[in-house]
């Protein structure tokens, strides 16, 4: 996470060298003519209590891809979760504004390798939407955390040393 962390702010450093600030309502007008793009862009989304900081939005005439930064190239479940918890935050910053449709993309970090991509529609948005909701119930104790029986997953979980199923 400190290395991923380091490599994330060398790049946005390099961004900012050549970037010009804009506001969120300047760079949807500008990227109706040419595409344009952000890093390190801050979202939050009230009504689904979520908030995040986007690798990079890339903002096209036709669409809006967000991107998000891995190390590798392997799909994970959790990743997809974030980028689309990053697109449910962006949407609801920019559609009563803007209705090009939102891409939810996974790139391996420091290439331009876009490993994984899909469009942010109905579907991805209802998944993500229940993912949201049950985090907020676990937290908030309506329902309760289920563990794992993958010994794996245990052996790799910051809670196993107070868990009553800790695989060995």
């Amino acid at each position: 996470m400190v290395v991923g962390k380091q490599e994330h702010e060398n790049l946005y450093e390099e961004f900012k060298k050549e970037a010009v600030p804009a506001t969120l309502d300047e760079m949807l007008l500008e990227s109706k003519k040419a595409q344009i793009f952000s890093r390190e862009l801050s979202v939050r989304d009230l009504g689904h209590g979520i908030y995040g900081l986007i690798d990079e939005v890339l903002l096209t005439p036709d669409s809006f891809i967000v991107v998000d930064d891995k190390p590798g190239t392997k799909t994970f479940l959790s990743n997809i979760n974030q980028v689309f918890g990053y697109c449910l935050a962006f949407k609801s910053s920019v559609v009563l504004q803007d209705s090009r449709p939102v891409i939810a993309a996974l790139r391996e970090r420091g290439t331009d390798n876009i490993y994984w991509s899909v469009p942010f529609d109905p579907q991805a948005e209802g998944h993500i939407t229940t993912v949201v909701e049950r985090i907020h119930s676990l937290l908030d104790g309506a329902l309760d955390f289920n563990s794992s029986d993958n010994p794996n997953r245990c052996r790799a979980c910051r809670f196993r040393e107070r868990c009553d199923r800790f695989c060995s």
